[in-house]
């Protein structure tokens, strides 16, 4: 298939002297022609991504206005990079946590303006984003000098990720925003953000991204663009006043649930619902329920601002901090940071050491 057009692509109007009709007009018989061999090309909706041709069908196959080739790997990138002695990898991490994406803007529910406008500021302000496994797992794969940001997307509303009839991704959905921005800036913003999902076992499966027919067909393209797939449980449980066997049953079908939906992808964190967490954090890490077990490796609070550092001896991967974005959160502490550089994580590109100021102390004259 011919490369699509890019976004919000405008025809350039163009006058041709009579002089010219004759061959222009054979040159339009020639082109007839070879389209006459070609597949038709649908027009580009603004403000739309288009699928190209499923292979094999059914599978959805994205396009971001046009067919993006396989991007690099983040932590090849990271490796390849040289070191960056200004690092600080003992600063603070913020992981971003969103919920539905519309109109109007309020709690729990962020406007498609203004999640492009929190990554246009993200980006121009040096941030990276990443999994939210890969804070757990001590952030490998960020580049040289810059600071790694997580954006986690909460409850799988359908304004995440919704699919128009015509089989193209709806770009105010946060997926098609996420891609958009990417398409952008292919090297600097990877497609990265971990979407923690109700794991709804009663077959039609339509708390996955309200759209029970594609449920399969999302996750696997989720899995497939690199971004995370996280448990929220299977019916967003409080889980601080479940029973044991209720978390048991909550944890291990959700974990299931997504991992049949997409063959060899290994669910490995969670976000407990209402930050409710149980009275123990052992039921996080591992359990069973009947034939089903489960383990994960970390989970996201609900709150609680910035996190430290992974290599903080305070770090707590099953109680990681979370910022609530809202009208004037992130705004607050994106300033924050602006104003105060060396309280963040800066990566030093090196995923064998840990970069940070030397702290001097100096003894006061007597």
């Amino acid at each position: 298939m011919k490369d699509q057009p890019a976004l919000y692509f405008q025809p350039t109007k163009v006058k041709i002297n009579s002089v010219r009709w004759a061959w222009f007009g054979l040159a339009c018989l020639l082109l007839g022609a070879c389209n006459l061999f070609q597949p038709e090309q649908p027009g580009l909706p603004q403000a739309r991504i288009v699928f190209v041709t499923p292979t094999p069908p059914g599978l959805m196959v994205l396009s971001e206005g046009q067919r993006f080739a396989t991007q690099p790997t983040a932590q090849s990138t990271a490796l390849a990079a040289p070191y960056f002695a200004g690092a600080n990898e003992m600063g603070q991490v913020m992981v971003l946590e969103y919920h539905r994406i519309g109109y109007p803007e309020q709690r729990y529910q962020r406007t498609p303006a203004n999640l492009r406008a929190d990554l246009e500021r993200l980006y121009q302000s040096g941030y990276y984003p990443v999994n939210f496994v890969d804070v757990i797992q001590g952030l490998p794969a960020v580049p040289p000098g810059k600071k790694p940001i997580a954006l986690t997307f909460d409850d799988s509303d359908i304004s995440q990720f919704h699919v128009l009839p015509d089989r193209t991704i709806d770009a105010d959905s946060a997926l098609g925003i996420l891609l958009n921005f990417h398409h952008q800036h292919p090297t600097d913003w990877p497609t990265r953000a971990t979407f923690f999902v109700l794991g709804n076992d009663s077959n039609n499966h339509y708390s996955i991204f309200g759209q029970s027919e594609l449920a399969k067909e999302k996750i696997q393209v989720l899995v497939d663009l690199g971004m995370e797939v996280g448990s929220h449980t299977v019916s967003h449980a409080d889980l601080s006043v479940a029973t044991a066997e209720r978390i048991y049953w909550e944890l291990a079908v959700s974990q299931h649930v997504i991992e049949e939906m997409a063959p060899g992808y290994k669910v490995q964190t969670l976000s407990v619902p209402f930050g409710g967490f149980p009275f123990t954090l052992d039921f996080l890490k591992a359990g069973q329920w009947e034939e089903l077990s489960y383990s994960y490796i970390g989970n996201a609070a609900a709150w609680g601002g910035p996190n430290v550092s992974p290599f903080d001896p305070t770090f707590e991967p099953y109680h990681v901090s979370r910022l609530e974005v809202t009208e004037t959160s992130v705004d607050h502490w994106l300033t924050y940071f602006e104003q105060n550089p060396e309280a963040y994580y800066i990566s030093d590109g090196d995923p064998n050491r840990v970069t940070f100021p030397q702290q001097v102390e100096i003894a006061a004259e007597k």
